[in-house]
Formats: C-alpha cells, sequence, structure tokens
C-alpha cells in the first residue's frame, strides 16, 4: 500500500499492472478533499460551504478523541481486550508482538505506537457482573499489593507484550475473599499493560508521560490507581471516548490535531 513514512506509492507498486489505477493524490486525515456538492446539499439541509475532509480509523478517532498532544502521551482502552497507543517520534513496528505504527503527522512528524493484549474485561466477565464487580471494587485499597501473582488471560495464549501461543492463564490461587480475588486480577492486568508500555520503548518508541484511559473499565476508580501505582505515570480517565468524537474533531480542527504540541493543544480548544 502507500508508503506513509515516503508519502507515495512503492515503486514496484507504481510500476505494477495497477500502477495506472493508483490514485494521484492520497490526503492526510483531516485535510479538505472539497465542498458538498449542490445537490446532496440541498438533499440534507447542508451550506455549500460545507467541506468534505480526509477521515481515519476508528481506532485512530477513539485516540484523537482522549485529548493527547505531547510525545509521550499514550491511550490504554479498557474493553473486552487491553490496547495501548503511545504518540512517538519513533516509527516501531514489531510483527512478531503485533506492534505497529500509524502516521499522525507534524514537524517533527509524531507515529501512533501501538500493540493489544488478550487479557481485558474479557476476563472479569467470566467471573463477576457489573453489579458486583462496583461492590468488590469498594472494598479493595489500591494503595497495598494483593501478594498474587496472576497472569489473567481468556484461554491459553498471549499476543502482546509477549508473544506465546501456548502460555496459560494463571488466576490461581484463588483465595476464599472475592475482593481479594478482584485484587489481583486487576494488578495482573495492571502488569501486562505495564509491561506493554516498557516492551514498546525497549523497541525504540518514546517514553511514557501520561495514560489517558478509554473503555468501559475507565470507570472504575480502584482500578485506575492500581494502574497508576504500577505503571508509574499519571493515569486519568478520558472526557471524551467514541470514535465519532474525534472524527468531529478532526473535521473541525484538520491536520493540526494530528501533529501534537501547541497546535494539537489549539485544535482540541
Amino acid at each position: 500500500g502507500f508508503d506513509v513514512e515516503a508519502l507515495e506509492w512503492p515503486k514496484w507498486l507504481r510500476e505494477s499492472k495497477l500502477g495506472p489505477l493508483l490514485p494521484k493524490t492520497v490526503f492526510t486525515p483531516g485535510e479538505t478533499i472539497g465542498f458538498v456538492g449542490e445537490r446532496p446539499a440541498a438533499r440534507f439541509g447542508l451550506p455549500n460551504t460545507c467541506r468534505v475532509a480526509a477521515g481515519t480509523t476508528d481506532s485512530i478517532a477513539a485516540f484523537l478523541a482522549a485529548g493527547t498532544t505531547e510525545v509521550g502521551e499514550a491511550v490504554t482502552s479498557l474493553g473486552s481486550t487491553l490496547a495501548v497507543k503511545l504518540r512517538s517520534l519513533v516509527r516501531v513496528d514489531d510483527a512478531a508482538f503485533g506492534v505497529y505504527s500509524h502516521r499522525l503527522g507534524g514537524d517533527p512528524v509524531q507515529w501512533l505506537v501501538g500493540g493489544a493484549s488478550n487479557t481485558g474485561g474479557v476476563v472479569l466477565r467470566k467471573f463477576f457482573t457489573d453489579k458486583v464487580l462496583k461492590q468488590l471494587s469498594s472494598e479493595i485499597d489500591p494503595e497495598k499489593e494483593s501478594d498474587l501473582d496472576y497472569y489473567p488471560l481468556p484461554s491459553p495464549g498471549q499476543r502482546f507484550p509477549v508473544c506465546d501461543a501456548t502460555l496459560e492463564p494463571r488466576l490461581e490461587p484463588r483465595p476464599a475473599e472475592d475482593a481479594r480475588f478482584l485484587h489481583g486480577i486487576l494488578e495482573g492486568m495492571a502488569r501486562i499493560e505495564a509491561s506493554g508500555y516498557q516492551k514498546l520503548k525497549d523497541l525504540g518508541a518514546a517514553q511514557l508521560k501520561r495514560v489517558i484511559t478509554a473503555g468501559g473499565g475507565a470507570q472504575n476508580p480502584v482500578w485506575r490507581r492500581i494502574r497508576e501505582r504500577l505503571i508509574g505515570v499519571p493515569v486519568t480517565s478520558a472526557s471524551w471516548t467514541e470514535a465519532c468524537c474525534g472524527t468531529a474533531l478532526l473535521a473541525m480542527r484538520g491536520p493540526d490535531l494530528l501533529g501534537g504540541g501547541a497546535e494539537a493543544k489549539a485544535a482540541l480548544d
């Protein structure tokens, strides 16, 4: 596909039979492509000054919605799985660990480096309902260690930060107290998250400075504090987490939102 570092189609592709079919222009996300035509403007009641802008993927849009602006800021999505994305000046790609980079932009160019673990909310769902999770979380002191060495996985196999198709879940011994059991699971997931950011750094990405949390797990303040303690940087919850919010911001503010720094801060205001 398109070489996002050289910002051109690869020579082999240009010279192939598909070469004549390749788009002559590839737009940066948020860049104006044109304006709404007369017929759709009339149909949907839009002004003829309404811009049409290049879009992006849902995951990047969700990242933009979280409001990161500086290198070293990251977003952890705590859904059924655990995914991390980090602003970096260094592009990192490592298929062995499922690490990939998307070009954000800016000067110097920033990259969105990320990976996704098999751990996450799917493990919690095996043992607890939302109501029970909330109740048990209130019984946990996040400043204390559970002394349980868990590696929470829904089934054998892990892809990031280690790649091992045979890695077994470790959720024993199970204490009699459900709150302590949950404490151990939340700590185990937090350690995997911390290891994920360390793996990105080991591969050459930026030093982690701050984590913004998206997804269902962002609503648990006890888990947030456990993660903050084990990751070692400030951890907050995103005000906006929906991809549609990031898409709207991108359309409204344009490519300045991507590159970070003062331009991105101004775009978020």
